[in-house]
């Protein structure tokens, strides 16, 4: 397809702005094209794809076709909605081909926010997508279809991850074009089309071979390795076609990169850090010492009687856990991206029946497998040391010590399948009316092994002693007893005591031995759905034939997940892994049917020449679905297609309800328990460091969140000017009852400032998770503050953050997009495209009653400020140049300035530390050289080759600072890519 862009309108604001701009983004369907190969398949979700098109000529009719965001055909000039298509050669132009949000996250800017997160979810948990790939438009529910239809979500929703259907599960290979639909359309969809439409079309009646590879590299030992094959053919009256591909990409850590290395002020309790003078930790080992053993008396021999005496000998020096935390370099342990290797295969088949497309058979297998992996940061826990354990210097009970083993960090490694399989038929009754029907099955699988947890029932074992080698009881003896096979049915075995005082180089690693293990995690996501519909033309008015469709569908959407044994929240072996994820067994499920009707009525025609009314196109769609647990849902869509003068004008509105269903975990999942990382803490009172221990909880009264969407655009094509072609939309979202968590920055903020008044008293307590036996609330103001700067264990602190209704959003935008070209004789074809989005406001209320912030320009992240990078505007821009076999691609992207304020909202408006930080503009260019031979109407085996060399961020940019609202990285390394310079080349081979 061609680029669609806003050069000449947008250049002098653009130049002013120091930037030059072009894309390869194409929204061609709203004016004449140049002529294109008509696919034979125009089944739903899918659209022409040009084949070399001549833009020298113009078509003198377009056939129609059905686009995403509507259920009738109709010619590309005359959609209602706006769709910007992306295609194999802009993919190529991108250089970026092995993962759809990586490639949609660059070329179509609308992707915005905290919530587009894939590789770069490196090394937290709280974006948690195992390794998958998530897409949202303006950061706002948006729905993923593969061909039209749904697919299951990721599994480690199972698990208490993120929501959303993983893009990396589609082959790259397979993919035809992408289109997105940057307008509500529950109506036509249904739950989740808040912020529109991604619809991922594969290639299908292809006919012959290619084969094609792409190697990339980048600083810091990055490497992106693929390959790639597409065969198709007739057999017997059947098409067939055929993709696979691999695709690896290299883990990033964050010491490769200046911008996150050093990365000091994170965490304070490290290995050989201890409390003292009511700070937790309050002293550490001093400088030379592996372990008090080496200058102290242990065991049934020691003589200290408290952490005061061996700070006064020497053994420690007092500390903060400040200076703790500024003096640890977290960055030589995580990752800033993941590694991924992506395996696809998809096979499409469709045969026609009958002569005359009365009945044709269709169907597609879609088999994909993505294994990742990332590294944490080494799992500390606090332990105690029992009086007369080999490696206690005190003659009492030694508390508050920080154990951990640095060598071994936290990994994680995620294996997900995807698989996917469509039977459907559909024909032609009459010239005038069509039907189709499909029955579709999808799961995504995943399993999660986590890496160098520690055994929780062995710890105590491990470090009270009290044997000798041989096994035989010995008062202080430098054996202990522990368990095998990290279970309560394992052979106990003696093995040397564990001096947990000790740092690395003091610890035995024969100690370690039945204490660290593997957390095992399953989860599957499961979706079968049955849909029919009737589309066709009942009658006929003056302007035209009035289009119909009618739908029906009915699917049965389950979630299941379960840990191993000592993974279970509650029960006998619960929260046996230390840092691992605990969460017991769940699996449930729901139905929905749902049944639609869209019509589309011509009010005036061009042969009618009536005085500004060229055109004029009314559409109406809505869409009832009954939810067997979420109750019922009708919401309906209007919108218009206005040509008031001729076809070099042409504007489009709607209005439309959207709404998006709870899903099944947050509704009834079982509890999550896990560590909550330092940065809540960190952002609420700024102390550096802290973790503590947080429960994510369910809601079985959860209601689906409502929207109301508005959208205006106009489309220019100017014939003063062929070849151009200028686009804007703008866009009014109104969102409320988002279901998602409290926040534990929100709850943490609350009880602090309000106590017992605060609606979130009963969420937050110190000795155990509220409600539990030893919990003890927290009821004055300051109280939690007051405890954690006096030195209290954070690890003593319990929230429980449970799903509820949430505030609301209005979101103001506006998407951009602009091409010209022109073919010179002599000189070849130039084609200038840009494609941009605005954000003129983005205000967010994280629960109902609260002040609503506006984050539009503003970059926060956690807490009330889970929006990540909203800027004011961003463009993505081409300019390309074509002379016989020779392509030339210079690429730009620029993201304006925007200001960290942190976690935003209410906690970034009551703190007294947290600052307005500019985060500067961002700005990088790309240059891509290719050069092909076409060969296609020869006898010869090779049909073709192609060769490209591509350079991606010239300049090397790295990611601009934003350090209150990312702690993690010190950067949004979503938003901005911290792959930096990467060389990249790619080759095919056409038979």
């Amino acid at each position: 397809m061609q680029s669609l862009t806003v050069k000449p309108l947008l250049g002098a604001l653009l130049m002013a702005m120091g930037t030059t701009c072009a894309t390869a983004v194409s929204t061609n369907l709203y004016a004449d094209e140049p002529p294109q190969q008509q696919n034979p398949d125009t089944s739903a979700g899918t659209t022409p794809k040009a084949d070399q098109p001549d833009k020298s000529q113009k078509p003198a009719t377009l056939a129609t076709v059905v686009v995403t965001g509507s259920n009738l055909p109709v010619a590309p000039d005359e959609v209602m909605v706006p769709v910007t298509s992306v295609d194999n050669d802009e993919i190529k132009a991108a250089g970026v081909n092995s993962n759809a949000l990586d490639l949609l996250r660059k070329v179509v800017p609308s992707f915005a926010g905290r919530s587009n997160t894939g590789t770069s979810n490196a090394n937290n948990n709280n974006q948690n997508t195992a390794g998958g790939s998530q897409l949202q438009l303006r950061n706002l529910d948006t729905l993923v279809l593969v061909d039209g239809l749904r697919v299951a979500t990721s599994g480690i929703n199972g698990i208490g991850g993120k929501n959303f259907v993983d893009v990396n599960q589609i082959p790259v290979s397979a993919i035809d074009h992408i289109e997105v639909l940057t307008d509500g359309a529950s109506a036509i969809y249904g739950s989740d089309a808040i912020g529109g439409v991604v619809n991922i079309i594969l290639k299908k009646d292809y006919q012959g071979a290619e084969v094609g590879v792409r190697y990339g590299a980048a600083s810091g030992n990055y490497r992106e390795k693929s390959g790639y094959f597409v065969a198709g053919t007739t057999l017997h009256g059947v098409h067939i076609t055929v993709t696979g591909s691999e695709a690896k990409t290299d883990p990033l850590y964050q010491d490769a990169r200046s911008f996150t290395s050093p990365l000091y002020g994170r965490i304070s309790n490290i290995p050989g850090t201890v409390g003292a003078d009511g700070r937790f930790p309050g002293a550490i080992l001093a400088p030379g010492l592996s372990s008090p053993a080496q200058d102290n008396p242990t065991g049934t021999q020691a003589t200290a009687t408290n952490i005061d005496s061996l700070i006064a000998n020497g053994t420690y020096l007092t500390t903060t856990p400040t200076a703790v935390a500024d003096g640890f370099d977290v960055s030589r342990y995580q990752t800033l991206l993941e590694r991924q290797d992506q395996k696809g295969l998809s096979i499409n088949l469709s045969a026609d029946l009958l002569d005359d497309n009365k009945l044709t058979a269709f169907g597609n297998i879609l088999y994909s497998r993505t294994k990742s992996f990332t590294q944490w940061l080494p799992i500390r826990t606090t332990v105690s040391l029992p009086a007369g354990s080999p490696y206690n210097p005190l003659t009492t009970a030694f508390n508050q010590v920080v154990f951990g083993y640095l060598p071994y960090p936290q990994q994680f490694i995620n294996t997900a399948e995807g698989f996917r399989i469509v039977a459907g038929l559909r024909g032609d009754i009459t010239r005038d009316w069509h039907w189709e029907s499909t029955l579709d099955h999808s799961d995504n699988t995943l399993e999660q092994d986590q890496f160098n947890l520690i055994y929780a029932p062995n710890v105590a074992r491990a470090i009270a002693g009290g044997y000798d080698a041989h096994g035989n009881p010995v008062l202080g003896g430098a054996y202990s007893r522990v368990q095998t096979g990290f279970s309560g049915t394992g052979a106990f075995v003696i093995q040397p005591a564990l001096d947990p005082l000790a740092v690395t180089s003091g610890i035995n690693p024969a100690a370690l031995a039945n204490l660290y293990g593997t957390e095992a995690i399953h989860a599957q996501s499961k979706l079968d759905a049955f849909d029919a519909k009737l589309v066709g033309k009942p009658f006929e008015l003056p302007a035209g034939k009035v289009g119909v469709a009618f739908g029906m569908e009915v699917r049965h959407e389950s979630l299941s997940a379960y840990t191993d044994p000592n993974g279970r929240n509650t029960g006998p072996t619960a929260h046996d892994w230390i840092g691992g994820t605990a969460a017991d067994p769940f699996s449930r499920g729901r139905d929905i049917d749902s049944a639609y009707s869209e019509v589309r009525v011509p009010i005036t025609s061009p042969g009618w020449s009536a005085p500004g009314f060229h055109a004029f196109d009314l559409i109406a769609a809505a869409r009832y679905e009954h939810y067997s647990d979420a109750g019922n849902s009708l919401v309906p869509k209007f919108g218009f297609r206005w040509q008031p003068i001729d076809n070099q004008i042409t504007l489009r509105g709607s209005f439309s309800r959207a709404y998006t269903a709870p899903t099944l975990y947050a509704m009834y999942g079982p509890t999550d328990t896990r560590l909550v990382g330092s940065s809540v803490i960190q952002s609420v009172f700024g102390l550096p460091g802290l973790e503590f221990n947080g429960e994510d909880g369910n809601n079985p009264r959860l209601k689906p969140s409502t929207a109301v969407t508005r959208s205006m655009g106009i489309t220019f094509t100017p014939q003063a000017l062929p070849g151009l072609t200028a686009s804007i939309d703008y866009s009014s979202v109104d969102q409320r009852g988002y279901p998602g968590g409290i926040g534990f920055t929100n709850i943490l903020q609350s009880v602090n400032q309000l106590g017992a008044a605060s609606p979130f008293a009963s969420n937050l307590a110190l000795g155990n998770f509220p409600g539990m036996p030893g919990a003890t609330a927290f009821t004055a103001p300051g109280q939690v503050q007051a405890y954690l700067r006096s030195g209290g264990d954070p690890l003593n602190l319990y929230a429980i953050d449970r799903f509820t209704n949430l505030g609301g959003l209005h979101v103001r935008s506006a998407n951009m997009s602009a091409e010209y070209y022109f073919v010179s004789d002599h000189a070849g074809t130039f084609t200038f495209a840009t494609n941009g989005a605005m954000f003129f406001k983005y205000q967010f209320q994280a629960l109902p009653g609260q002040q609503y912030y506006n984050y539009a320009g503003f970059v926060t992240n956690g807490g009330t400020g889970v929006q990540g990078t909203i800027p004011r505007f961003s463009f993505y821009t081409t300019a390309d140049w074509q002379y016989g076999n020779w392509d030339l691609t210079v690429g730009n992207n620029y993201i304006a300035s925007v200001t960290d304020i942190g976690p935003g909202g209410i906690v970034y408006a009551q703190s007294t530390t947290l600052k307005r930080i500019p985060v500067s503009s961002y700005l990088t260019w790309d240059l891509r050289v290719g050069y092909s031979v076409d060969r296609s109407a020869s006898h010869e085996i090779i049909k073709g080759w192609s060769v490209a060399l591509g350079i991606n961020n010239i300049a090397n940019r790295m990611p601009p600072l934003a350090p209150q609202a990312f702690t993690d990285n010190n950067a949004d390394v979503a938003t901005y890519s911290p792959i930096g310079r990467l060389i990249y080349g790619t080759a095919t081979l056409k038979f």
